[in-house]
């Protein structure tokens, strides 16, 4: 997971909402194009609210699902 305070969006890659058995009947729609840093844009498969644990802290999250070519699992 990377955390980039900069970033305006959560973004969840195609292959870890693969790797969670999230499919794309799950999601709900988004009307977002996201632009990486690449200055490519995509439209968002959808999007997803997911639980996050990280220690003792629980909260939700707003993932929007693309197919970027990155190494992170999560980018929040």
């Amino acid at each position: 997971m990377l955390v980039d305070g900069g970033s305006a969006v959560n973004i969840m890659p195609k292959s870890t909402m693969n790797d969670l058995e999230i499919t794309v009947d799950d999601l709900s729609k988004s009307p977002m194009v996201i632009q990486g840093f690449s200055l490519e844009s995509q439209c968002a498969f959808g999007m997803i609210r997911l639980k996050l644990t990280m220690g003792d802290l629980s909260t939700s999250s707003i993932f929007h699902v693309i197919d970027p070519k990155t190494s992170c699992k999560l980018l929040l």
